[in-house]
């Protein structure tokens, strides 16, 4: 088998099907990694239950909540640094269980694969 490199090098990489796809790639993965910024709900509900899971090192506080019509729905509370987030532990602990919060999340809501809305900001309601 002969050498075939001599026929790519004047090519440009974008000629090539592969470099597009590569760029596609990158873009995709971009855009996912901002997009569920971007999608953000605001909840009233009752604090049921709160869980610390330690992983790696790190620290993920889950707050289980009833939502007003009565379903449970489960939040993530973790530091962000794309949203200069920096006091969940705080959040956590100032949450109380049995008291009403309107939440302000963010995210995608997949329990299947352990993805909740991550708090962003949470407020006291009589």
């Amino acid at each position: 088998m002969r050498n075939i490199s001599y026929r790519f090098k004047r090519k440009p990489f974008m000629n090539f099907k592969i470099g597009k796809v590569i760029i596609i790639i990158i873009v995709a993965l971009g855009v996912s990694m901002f997009f569920p910024h971007l999608i953000r709900n605001t909840y009233v509900v009752t604090i049921g239950n709160k869980r610390i899971v330690r992983t790696n090192n790190k620290n993920t506080y889950l707050i289980y909540a009833q939502m007003e019509d009565g379903n449970i729905k489960v939040f993530k509370n973790t530091n962000n640094l794309f949203e200069f987030k920096f006091h969940s532990e705080d959040t956590y602990w100032a949450l109380t269980l049995n008291r009403k919060y309107e939440i302000t999340a963010y995210g995608f809501n997949i329990p299947i694969l352990s993805s909740y809305q991550n708090i962003v900001k949470v407020k006291g309601v009589k």
